[in-house]
């Protein structure tokens, strides 16, 4: 989703800015000395925001999952292994799992936030340039 909205903004970017899209990658008021610095810099970092979208949401949500799967498992060999302890410590993990999925849809939510302002935080600046 981040590579369409990214290929998407900079696209209408480019078609409304036409050459002044590349000041983008050299902000305002810099000395023209520092040029060979700012424009490799500013352009790492310009095509670097998609990556780190889907990298953080992807990061956050697998950690949530193999937290659940990691639980799970253990509540389940802990059951199977057929003692009064092994009972109880699963049945522990097993209610161990109710609140780790209401953390996890808290953090699908703040995931989604942060996806959604960041998003829009960008395409800000790609229509205004700067």
């Amino acid at each position: 989703m981040k590579a369409v909205v990214s290929t998407q903004s900079t696209g209408k970017c480019i078609a409304k800015h036409k050459l002044d899209f590349a000041s983008f990658f050299f902000p305002p008021g810099a000395p023209v000395g520092l040029a060979p610095l700012l424009v490799p810099v500013e352009t790492i970092s310009f095509f670097s925001r998609a990556i780190s979208l889907g990298v953080r949401l992807g990061a956050n949500l697998t950690a949530g999952h193999m937290i659940m799967h990691i639980i799970s498992d253990f509540g389940a060999q802990m059951l199977a292994s057929g003692t009064i302890g092994g009972g109880i410590g699963g049945a522990f993990c097993c209610a161990a799992l109710v609140p780790i999925t209401i953390l996890e849809m808290a953090v699908a939510v703040v995931q989604a936030y942060v996806f959604c302002m960041l998003t829009t935080m960008y395409m800000k600046d790609a229509h205004e340039l700067h």
